[in-house]
This record gives C-alpha cells, sequence and structure tokens, in this order.
C-alpha cells in the first residue's frame, strides 16, 4: 500500500521545500499541516492577546516542571517530609529556588484564575455556545484548588497538619454523610499517616491527571467555538476577527513575560509571604497553634462558619457552586454587556465584595 505524495512544503509558511528530515516527519506524522490548521489558522477578535488563559496554561506547564524537579529531593512521606523540604531548601543548589516558584506559582495561578473566571463572567462570555468552556473553566477551578489545598499538606508542617485538622472537620456538618466523609478524607478518625498518603496521591497523580485533561479539553472547546472578544452592546458593530499567529500570539507571549516578572519579584523580594511561622515548624499532634488558618484563597470558607451556624454556611457555600456551575444556562439571552444585563453584574460584584470581605475578616480573626 503506497501512501499519498505529499508536497514537501506543506504546512511551511513560505512553500519553499523542506529539508530532508522535516519532509520525513511530516510525510509520516502530517503535525506541519496540522498545526497551520489548527494554530495558524485560528482567528480570534482583534482586541484579543492579553489572555488571562494564556498565562494559565503557561502557569501549568511551570507548576508541573518544578513540581517533578522537587519530587528528586522530596522524602513523600510523614516523618520524613519536613526535613527533605528543609535539606531542599538549604542544602540543594537552587532547591529554594526552584521550591519557591513552585509555590509562588501556585497562588499565583489560583488567583489569575478568580479573575480569568471573573473576567468571563462580567463579559457574558460563558453564553451559547460556550457553555461547556464555561463549565469545563468551572471544573478547572475546582481541581486546581484541590491540587493547591493537597500540595498545601505535603510538608507536613504545623499549618499542614492543623489547617487539615480544620478542614476536613468542617466535612462533618454533611448532612447524613458528615462523618463518613471526614473518616473518608482523613482515612480514619484523626489526621495522620492514612491522611498524608491521600493528599499525596491526588497530588501526585489523580488531581494532576485531570487537570491537564480538562485543560485540554477546554482548550478544545475554546477552538471549537472561539474566543467572544468584548462585550458590546446589542446595536454595536461585531469585533473583526484576526489570525492568532503572529500577532496575537506575540501578545500572549509579552503577557506571560509580565507574569515571569511577577513571579520573579515574589521569589527574590517577598518569599515569606505565604510562608507564616507554623510552615516553618515540623507538625505536632500534641501542640496545636494559637492561630490556625488556611491558604488565602480558603479564607471565606474558613471565616464564613464564625458569622452563622456550621451547617448553614456549608449549605451556603454548595448553593454557591450550583450557581456558579448553572450561570449559562439562567442568563441565556443574547445580550451580553453588563449594562445590559443589571440581574447577573449585581450578583457578581456582591460576590466578589463578599468574598474579598470575608477573606480579610479571615486573615484579621
Amino acid at each position: 500500500m503506497r501512501f499519498p505524495e505529499r508536497s514537501l512544503s506543506e504546512g511551511s509558511d513560505s512553500g519553499r521545500a523542506a529539508s530532508p528530515l522535516r519532509a520525513w516527519i511530516e510525510h509520516r506524522t502530517g503535525i506541519g499541516a496540522w498545526t497551520t490548521r489548527v494554530v495558524k489558522g485560528f482567528r480570534v477578535p482583534a482586541e484579543s492577546g492579553r489572555s488571562l488563559g494564556g498565562i494559565l496554561a503557561f502557569a501549568l506547564v511551570l507548576q508541573i516542571v518544578t513540581g517533578m524537579l522537587l519530587l528528586l529531593h522530596f522524602v513523600p512521606a510523614p516523618d520524613l517530609a519536613f526535613e527533605s523540604v528543609r535539606a531542599l531548601m538549604r542544602d540543594v543548589p537552587y532547591g529554594w529556588f526552584v521550591r519557591l516558584v513552585h509555590v509562588h506559582g501556585a497562588n499565583l495561578m489560583v488567583a489569575f484564575l478568580f479573575v480569568h473566571l471573573f473576567r468571563t463572567a462580567w463579559r457574558g462570555a460563558y453564553k451559547a455556545p460556550r457553555e461547556l468552556v464555561w463549565l469545563t473553566g468551572c471544573a478547572l477551578l475546582l481541581l486546581v484548588l484541590g491540587a493547591a489545598l493537597s500540595g498545601y499538606i505535603l510538608p507536613w508542617s504545623q499549618m499542614s497538619y492543623w489547617a487539615t485538622t480544620v478542614v476536613s472537620a468542617s466535612l462533618s456538618y454533611v448532612p447524613f454523610l458528615g462523618d463518613a466523609l471526614v473518616e473518608f478524607v482523613r482515612g480514619g478518625e484523626v489526621v495522620g499517616g492514612a491522611t498524608y498518603r491521600r493528599a499525596l496521591t491526588d497530588h501526585l497523580s489523580l488531581l494532576p491527571i485531570s487537570i491537564v485533561l480538562f485543560a485540554f479539553l477546554h482548550l478544545a472547546l475554546v477552538r471549537r467555538s472561539g474566543l467572544a472578544g468584548r462585550a458590546r452592546r446589542a446595536d454595536a458593530a461585531p469585533s473583526p476577527l484576526v489570525p492568532f499567529f503572529p500577532r496575537i500570539a506575540l501578545r500572549v507571549a509579552l503577557s506571560i513575560v509580565a507574569f515571569l516578572l511577577l513571579l520573579f519579584t515574589l521569589v527574590f523580594f517577598a518569599p515569606n509571604l505565604f510562608f507564616p511561622v507554623e510552615h516553618r515548624l515540623p507538625a505536632n499532634a500534641f501542640d496545636t497553634p494559637p492561630n490556625v488558618k488556611p491558604e488565602w484563597y480558603f479564607l471565606f470558607a474558613y471565616q464564613l462558619p464564625r458569622l452563622m451556624p456550621e451547617g448553614l454556611a456549608l449549605a451556603l457555600q454548595g448553593v454557591a457552586v450550583l450557581v456558579l456551575f448553572a450561570l449559562p444556562f439562567f442568563d441565556r439571552g443574547p445580550l451580553r454587556h453588563p449594562l445590559e444585563r443589571p440581574a447577573v453584574i449585581t450578583l457578581l460584584v456582591l460576590a466578589a465584595l463578599g468574598f474579598a470581605t470575608l477573606s480579610v475578616l479571615g486573615y484579621r480573626a
């Protein structure tokens, strides 16, 4: 059986003859033609380019690479984890740099994901035909928060241990299944080695695989439905579409450079920003620290039960997640401009203010 002959220049920009190796690879894989069709043929609104999505994709790759480097020296065992992290920071050449990039990168990734989701909702970019893009984005938010939480546990510091105890205990207020959920998450009645093994499995396999799969699905859906662009009034002319490559791609690259500058600023000038004192002490089940708090992105959930009965607080959080996922299905009209969607915009503003207020109160508590 003979394969159909292809031009050596198929998939290239200028039509000039390709090298023999490139022609050999192209003849058997078609990667050049695929790149031309998927990347260079992708057209986006002219104002695109300062893409939070591109920054988040880069941040995900950065987390995977730095996480793999950390595993070369990290010892994933409750009785050895803290000392291995301490040795990594002090003795391994540039180990401190890799760990700080991983930790600060994770926090920035969560922050940019919150902003990306809020901006998408503000622009009404979840509307038809982009409902599945929104749903996969919301799923990615929950998966990334889970990965951040499980990674928070792995150093097995005082804050890791006691924050896990507090967070897992809150599950007891789930109706009918509360006690079973607490025991399942902890792997027993108390936080210990079984809890650590569950967090390790989640952080190193289940959650990364899920995040990568959902990220590819999200990007494929974006490629299918296209970027929504800036929200315009109903009587405004639509934004013209331009090729993504190379002009818009260059803008995305510059946005990634700005992200790296921010990340390195935190690494070199604020290295302890996400490391309170309790993070610098090994876990001790017999010494409860006076100021147990989760990371900043869970402070709202930590503070809410302090203002109302814990069962009601947990129910409100569940309703908020359901509303987040259901947003494209109760805001189904064609209008996308914020001034033409006052009810949804009011809900978004109240949610953002509530998140910020609860986070500040939780930090100051």
